[in-house]
């Protein structure tokens, strides 16, 4: 009878790929972004104490300025109405998403408690939306579309 047997070679080889089969699939490595530079206008410790309201924003006298050279920096000119001038103006700007959407949630807080005159309080502020180096966005205010760009 004649005992057949694998070189160690192959054996070695065999225990290899099987080993390999076993390594997860990691996530391809993203590109980091830049953190996105403070406007002023970010949420503060103690606005938990404060109502939330709504701001009146000029759809037409807000635009997106950006430098034409990579990276692209982006900003977005705001212009709007806060209800009074109790009220103060707060906003959060997303990181880009898969979709490279930027979505900002801009509203106002104030102090229920506190008077004031009812009168419209009118801003134009300039908000940084951060660095970009490549492909077309969307930029979105309160989940209203206000313009698009490519880096």
């Amino acid at each position: 009878m004649v005992e057949k047997k694998l070189p160690l070679a192959v054996w070695v080889l065999v225990f290899a790929l099987m080993g390999c089969a076993l390594i997860p699939d990691l996530p391809p490595t993203a590109t980091p972004t830049p953190p996105i530079p403070p406007s002023g206008y970010e949420p503060q410790p103690g606005d938990d104490q404060l109502k939330r309201d709504q701001v009146f924003l000029d759809a037409e006298g807000s635009q997106l300025i950006y430098t034409g050279e990579p990276p692209l920096q982006v900003e977005l000119s705001l212009t709007g109405n806060l209800s009074d001038p109790c009220h103060q103006l707060r906003v959060v700007v997303n990181p880009a998403n898969a979709n490279r959407e930027i979505k900002l949630d801009v509203y106002s807080v104030y102090d229920p408690n506190q008077a004031c005159i009812t009168v419209l309080q009118p801003f134009k502020v300039s908000i940084p939306l951060g660095t970009y180096y490549a492909g077309h966005y969307s930029v979105y205010v309160n989940d209203d579309f206000v313009g698009e760009f490519d880096a």
